[in-house]
């Protein structure tokens, strides 16, 4: 939200009546209140996906890999020559 809007926004809320000002403030209370218990329910890995999610990094969060048989035979290829953090960091120099 620009600074302008939040202003304006502010100013309205001072015109409310107490009333109005005061079911303003419960519904503001009770969206922190569920923002902060989907947090604190969330692993920091859940955490930073939505955290990407709304930031638009990501369009979509992925599925968790549950079922790790596919891995477990896997066998690394071998590669000749040399290393490529060697060839990454002789790059870099």
């Amino acid at each position: 939200m620009s600074s302008t809007s939040l202003e304006t926004v502010i100013e309205e809320l001072k015109a409310l009546t107490p009333a109005e000002q005061k079911k303003v403030r419960e519904l503001i209370d009770s969206l922190l209140e569920a923002s902060a218990e989907t947090s604190s329910n969330l692993s920091s890995e859940d955490l930073l996906d939505q955290r990407l999610l709304e930031a638009g990094v990501i369009s979509e969060i992925p599925p968790r890999i549950t079922d790790f048989t596919p891995y477990q035979n896997r066998k690394p290829i071998e590669v000749k020559g040399k290393p490529v953090s060697e060839t990454i960091i002789e790059e870099r120099r």
